[in-house]
Protein backbone atom coordinates (compact mmCIF):
# COMPACT_ATOMS: atom_id res chain seq x y z
CA UNK A 1 0.00 0.00 0.00
CA UNK A 2 1.50 3.31 -0.88
CA UNK A 3 2.27 6.01 1.69
CA UNK A 4 0.75 9.88 1.25
CA UNK A 5 2.99 11.48 3.97
CA UNK A 6 1.51 15.13 4.62
CA UNK A 7 3.32 18.08 6.40
CA UNK A 8 2.11 21.35 7.67
CA UNK A 9 -1.22 20.64 5.51
CA UNK A 10 -4.99 21.49 6.32
CA UNK A 11 -6.74 18.72 5.06
CA UNK A 12 -10.69 19.37 4.76
CA UNK A 13 -13.88 17.46 3.34
CA UNK A 14 -12.44 13.90 2.30
CA UNK A 15 -11.74 10.14 3.32
CA UNK A 16 -8.74 8.47 4.65
CA UNK A 17 -7.59 5.38 4.61
CA UNK A 18 -5.07 6.05 8.20
CA UNK A 19 -2.93 3.51 7.63
CA UNK A 20 -2.45 5.05 3.97
CA UNK A 21 -1.25 8.49 5.50
CA UNK A 22 1.55 10.01 7.59
CA UNK A 23 0.20 13.38 9.08
CA UNK A 24 3.13 15.58 10.76
CA UNK A 25 1.74 19.11 11.57
CA UNK A 26 -1.29 18.88 9.82
CA UNK A 27 -4.57 19.69 10.47
CA UNK A 28 -7.43 17.45 9.23
CA UNK A 29 -11.20 18.91 9.64
CA UNK A 30 -14.76 17.21 9.15
CA UNK A 31 -13.25 13.90 6.87
CA UNK A 32 -13.94 11.00 7.07
CA UNK A 33 -10.96 8.65 8.47
CA UNK A 34 -11.35 4.77 8.10
CA UNK A 35 -8.82 2.57 10.56
CA UNK A 36 -8.19 -0.81 9.92
CA UNK A 37 -5.79 -1.98 12.76
CA UNK A 38 -2.47 -1.34 10.82
CA UNK A 39 0.55 1.30 11.29
CA UNK A 40 -0.49 4.41 11.65
CA UNK A 41 1.66 7.48 12.37
CA UNK A 42 0.53 11.47 13.17
CA UNK A 43 2.73 14.01 14.72
CA UNK A 44 1.55 17.15 15.91
CA UNK A 45 -1.51 17.05 14.53
CA UNK A 46 -5.38 17.94 15.07
CA UNK A 47 -8.74 15.80 13.99
CA UNK A 48 -11.65 18.24 13.92
CA UNK A 49 -15.23 17.49 13.49
CA UNK A 50 -14.29 13.58 11.57
CA UNK A 51 -16.00 10.96 11.34
CA UNK A 52 -14.49 7.38 12.30
CA UNK A 53 -14.80 4.35 11.25
CA UNK A 54 -13.50 1.30 12.35
CA UNK A 55 -13.18 -1.72 10.29
CA UNK A 56 -11.45 -5.60 10.64
CA UNK A 57 -8.98 -5.54 13.83
CA UNK A 58 -9.85 -2.54 14.24
CA UNK A 59 -13.43 -3.35 14.71
CA UNK A 60 -12.62 -6.70 16.23
CA UNK A 61 -11.01 -4.85 18.99
CA UNK A 62 -13.69 -2.52 20.14
CA UNK A 63 -16.14 -5.05 19.79
CA UNK A 64 -14.09 -7.13 22.12
CA UNK A 65 -13.52 -4.20 24.49
CA UNK A 66 -17.54 -3.67 24.44
CA UNK A 67 -18.09 -7.39 25.28
CA UNK A 68 -15.66 -7.43 28.33
CA UNK A 69 -17.06 -4.26 29.67
CA UNK A 70 -14.49 -1.79 29.36
CA UNK A 71 -15.98 0.45 26.41
CA UNK A 72 -19.40 0.86 26.35
CA UNK A 73 -21.41 0.58 23.20
CA UNK A 74 -22.84 3.99 22.80
CA UNK A 75 -18.77 5.37 23.27
CA UNK A 76 -17.55 7.08 20.60
CA UNK A 77 -14.29 9.06 19.83
CA UNK A 78 -14.35 12.83 20.38
CA UNK A 79 -14.66 14.95 17.81
CA UNK A 80 -11.60 16.37 18.37
CA UNK A 81 -8.02 14.88 18.68
CA UNK A 82 -5.15 16.68 19.80
CA UNK A 83 -1.25 15.87 20.17
CA UNK A 84 1.39 13.53 18.52
CA UNK A 85 0.77 9.70 18.14
CA UNK A 86 3.19 6.84 16.48
CA UNK A 87 2.18 3.06 16.00
CA UNK A 88 4.28 0.51 13.77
Amino acid sequence: MPVTIHTNEEIRSTALKIEEHIFRNCRVINCVLVYDGGPFEWANTSFQDCQWSFREAAKNTLQLLQTIGLLTAQQTPPSSLPGSSTVN
